[in-house]
């Protein structure tokens, strides 16, 4: 159609522009990311070693969900900010687990039975990140971030995983130290928020907030394009994929194209900052 070609046309005048200072910086910044990703899978070795010799309830069942979060993060096509985010959340989990490794003596034996069910928990909502972090490193993720409620929400498991550490460290009788306070803070997850920011806009003026008003609003999709941290060609390519699902099973075609046509147009005048 005229508007696929428009969409692709613009689509090819901002490849050519990609190689900018703010695309390199985006995919940079990505690149820095995915290396702590790898350094994270040493520090599960290691995690697993000195928790296994200090005798650390259930460490093997947690490392692996661990290292499940982390190789779902290295093998993504795509790796959005909130994915990012997320293996840090990892990363923090694996850095107290090797300092309560080293503090074991220090745990009251009356306590092991509760220790074990705070462990338990650790890898059960690890696990639950392993599958949100899986969601968004394939095509389709920008649908999947525009469903209003979703499952297994990045903010709602991070603030779950805190609180399970924190009892842990009170367990292991860990002073709080600015840098144990610093790894309980709560992440940022920014497609989420703003898609949690959006929906709150909409209920405050009566709209309807749902999918389908979400993803034909072109001011959204952009909010979600310089949230998401990606650069503007994997953004592009991802618009073009929820064009495709549209065109599969709805009669809503035209309005996805002319969303596509806005935010295509917007990204090629305004190419979101690093």
């Amino acid at each position: 159609t005229d508007c696929n070609a428009c969409a692709c046309h613009r689509m090819s005048d901002v490849q050519r522009s990609s190689s900018t200072d703010s695309g390199i910086d985006r995919l940079t910044s990505a690149a820095r990311a995915l290396d702590k990703v790898q350094t994270g899978l040493k520090l599960v070795d290691t995690v697993l070693k000195l928790g296994e010799g200090a005798g650390l309830p259930l460490i093997p069942a947690v490392c692996s969900a661990a290292r499940g979060v982390l190789q779902v993060v290295q093998a993504s096509r795509i790796v959005i900010n909130d994915v990012l985010s997320a293996a840090q959340r990892t990363i923090d989990v694996l850095e107290l687990l090797q300092l309560m490794a080293k503090n074991v003596e220090h745990m009251d034996v009356t306590s092991r039975t509760c220790v074990e069910d705070r462990m338990r928990e650790l890898q059960r909502l690890l696990e639950d990140v392993r599958s949100a972090v899986a969601a968004f490193g394939k095509k389709g993720w920008l649908r999947h971030a525009l469903k209003v409620k979703r499952r297994n929400a990045f903010s709602q498991l991070d603030s779950e995983i805190t609180a399970q550490l924190g009892l842990l460290l009170t367990f292991y009788k860990i002073t709080r130290d600015a840098h144990i306070i610093d790894r309980l803070q709560a992440r940022e997850y920014a497609v989420e928020a703003e898609v949690q920011r959006q929906v709150a806009e909409r209920n405050a003026m009566g709209e309807a907030v749902d999918e389908d008003a979400l993803e034909n609003d072109s001011e959204v999709v952009r909010s979600i394009a310089v949230a998401s941290g990606v650069s503007d060609t994997e953004f592009r390519s991802e618009l073009l994929e929820l064009g495709d699902e549209v065109r599969k099973g709805s009669e809503k075609v035209d309005q996805v194209l002319e969303m596509q046509r806005k935010v295509l147009e917007a990204l090629s005048t305004n190419p979101p900052a690093p």
